[in-house]
């Protein structure tokens, strides 16, 4: 009896194994970069141009064409690729991710927003390209910008990927901008640039790299990382550093706190620093509206930062509503305005 039943599971590992097994056999396994492109539905233009690029290391580049629409139609998106259950998923900093179902044939076919098949007749497949077709992307771009050496090296936050700075256009703003907040050498900083990607080729090994031309530097937010892509942290029992508050970058001062909260679980309970001073009090939270209540600080005087302790206080007792993107948090009044942004801190 135990014999026969055996054999019936066997049997039916075989068919099980086997339906997995073609489930996950549409998979990309081509060589990488890959390229595809087509043109799919537009609402309120003729079609949108696609054109994807996947890179080995996972990352990706997508550029978004608007038919009819005149200047400004080019839109790029960048981030890291996953194939999961025979789709191909784009994480990047959009709130909507994009997905793919990828085909037998190679292609890759749009999905919804909750990831399930688009039933229409319309065309909604993209086709994978003969050929790589290389992709330059003009746009804004975010990452861990460091300059040692005379020579500025860029890490791009969504796709990690690195790219040397040209020496051209300005440049030299971003150069003069991360030397007024760099306090050691070698140190990475997070920026905000303007600007585009061009190729370049290395006159050693003849190997062409993209390196990115910066347009426009004017953020600088040192203390702030890029986060993890993908990975949400919790808003409760979480340390919560301050990282930017009326959208000014925010200076640490020697054997001072650091400005940071802790909204507990426990009886909702606030407590944290304002920078100078230890700072408590109580919070009321559902779904994405915060209030804080009853704030409280000890009265000690410090020699640097009164006036962003101050600015803390009216902050907290302004802020309506908060969201969280990766390891970032942001509070903001209640006309939707971000007064302040964190950043999680992993306590050892």
């Amino acid at each position: 009896m135990i014999k026969k039943w055996l054999m019936l599971l066997s049997v039916l590992c075989v068919i099980g194994c086997s339906n997995e097994k073609s489930d996950q056999q549409h998979l990309i396994t081509e060589e990488l970069p890959i390229s595809y492109s087509g043109t799919l539905p537009c609402a309120d233009c003729p079609g949108i141009d696609y054109h994807l690029n996947l890179f080995a290391d996972n990352s990706y580049y997508l550029q978004l064409h608007y038919q009819g629409s005149g200047d400004n139609s080019t839109f790029y998106q960048l981030g890291q690729w996953q194939q999961h259950t025979g789709q191909l998923r784009l994480l990047s900093d959009e709130p909507q991710q994009t997905a793919f179902q990828i085909a037998k044939d190679g292609s890759i076919r749009l999905l919804d927003q909750e990831q399930g098949p688009i039933n229409s007749l319309l065309n909604y497949q993209l086709q994978r390209d003969a050929t790589f077709r290389p992709m330059y992307p003009v746009t804004q771009f975010h990452g861990m910008y460091r300059f040692a050496a005379d020579t500025g090296t860029f890490t791009e936050c969504l796709t990690r990927q690195h790219w040397s700075v040209a020496q051209k256009a300005e440049n030299t703003a971003l150069e003069s901008l991360y030397l007024e907040y760099a306090d050691e050498q070698n140190q990475s900083l997070l920026v905000e640039v303007n600007g585009f990607l061009e190729p370049d080729m290395n006159a050693t090994t003849s190997e062409v790299a993209p390196v990115l031309v910066v347009t426009e530097a004017n953020n600088i937010w040192p203390g702030e990382t890029c986060g993890q892509l993908g990975y949400n942290d919790n808003l409760l029992n979480t340390y919560w550093k301050l990282t930017r508050l009326n959208d000014e970058p925010i200076e640490v001062y020697q054997n001072q706190r650091e400005p940071s909260l802790i909204l507990s679980s426990e009886e909702n309970r606030l407590s944290g620093s304002d920078g100078c001073n230890r700072i408590m009090g109580s919070f009321q939270l559902r779904e994405d509206k915060l209030k804080f209540s009853r704030i409280a600080s000890t009265m000690m005087a410090c020699p640097q930062g009164m006036e962003t302790s101050q600015s803390v206080h009216f902050m907290l007792e302004k802020v309506r509503y908060w969201q969280i993107e990766g390891k970032h948090l942001e509070l903001a009044d209640v006309d939707g305005n971000v007064m302040a942004r964190f950043e999680a801190v992993h306590l050892q």
